[in-house]
């Protein structure tokens, strides 16, 4: 596995999306044009580093930026290299793990987006399911637990030093320590007895997936004893027939999360209902109709109509 990560052509194709999506540089300065100035003999010193075991990831450089609530988000900046190891591993563990997500699941994974999920809260309006809990995790990217992270994904990954590379990457980018020691079972001896850490740092390339591996047992969970979920990466609602069902989905929810040591926050989780209205995903739903801003310009459809979604929309994908 470590060898389809360090084949350069996969090293090429990471370094390639790397600079396609621009960014600004990490703590070390280092900017995408000075990187690609030299960038063959930089991507074949970072395969030489891994080999070596001489790779080692920098810290994140970090910012806030102000939410529409009021608070805070702290996002992260990788350097580059970091960016373009983290990608060539996210192009070979990605498969891995696309094979074992649910259909319910649309948040940074391929071929799906916003619009999608949005079509299918629609289409479970449209089948009766009109009572919603309006769920929201607890500062879920900066509470991941990293020895869950890696026990979920060891099955997937047997490679140690890839997991190596995993725990790495986690205990670089930690949002805080927990001095507790935590077992962590099935894990390979060099990182079986690192102290439990949490969180996984935003605006890393891997932190989404690292996310929905977690999240995926919650899609389990849910979806197992038959709610009907749309969850967008740590974003998500159940939809139910009854005002009844959904204070036991609810119930459901926190007992799910309790077991990946994630919480709901209370202050924004709610029961709600399309005749009441809530907010998903940037859109308004209430009665029969959706509405969304896009352009300066409020974009509102009554029915089940969900064409105009996939018209160009930059928000939605």
């Amino acid at each position: 596995m470590l060898e389809a990560i360090l084949d350069r052509a996969n090293m090429r194709a990471a370094w390639e999306d790397v600079q396609a999506n621009q960014g600004a540089p990490g703590i070390d300065a280092v900017t995408l044009k000075r990187w690609g100035r030299n960038w063959e003999a930089n991507v074949e010193r970072l395969r030489q580093q891994v080999r070596a075991n001489t790779y080692h990831p920098n810290r994140p450089k970090r910012f806030k930026v102000l939410k529409k609530d009021g608070t805070f988000r702290e996002l992260s900046i990788l350097t580059v290299t970091d960016r373009v190891l983290q990608r060539a591993a996210l192009k070979v563990l990605e498969p891995l793990f696309e094979r074992r997500f649910l259909n319910c699941s649309f948040g940074y994974r391929p071929k799906r987006s916003v619009a999608n999920a949005i079509t299918a809260v629609v289409r479970h309006r449209e089948r009766g399911r009109v009572w919603v809990v309006d769920a929201d995790i607890e500062k879920c990217f900066d509470n991941l637990d990293h020895a869950l992270i890696l026990d979920l994904m060891k099955p997937n990954v047997p490679d140690v030093m890839v997991m190596n590379l995993l725990a790495a990457w986690l205990k670089t980018g930690a949002s805080r320590s927990n001095s507790a020691e935590r077992s962590v079972s099935n894990l390979p001896s060099e990182i079986r007895n690192l102290k439990s850490k949490v969180g996984v740092p935003l605006g890393a390339v891997l932190s989404p997936l690292m996310c929905n591996v977690v999240l995926h047992e919650l899609d389990v969970a849910l979806t197992r004893p038959g709610w009907t979920l749309v969850r967008y990466a740590d974003d998500f609602i159940v939809l139910a027939d009854s005002e009844e069902q959904t204070a036991w989905a609810r119930v459901d929810v926190e007992e799910a999360l309790t077991g990946l040591k994630l919480r709901l926050n209370e202050r924004k989780t709610r029961l709600t209902s399309f005749e009441q209205g809530f907010r998903f995903l940037g859109v308004d739903f209430k009665d029969d109709t959706y509405a969304y801003v896009c352009q300066q310009k409020q974009i509102k459809v009554k029915g089940p109509t969900t064409r105009l979604l996939y018209d160009y929309h930059p928000q939605f994908y």
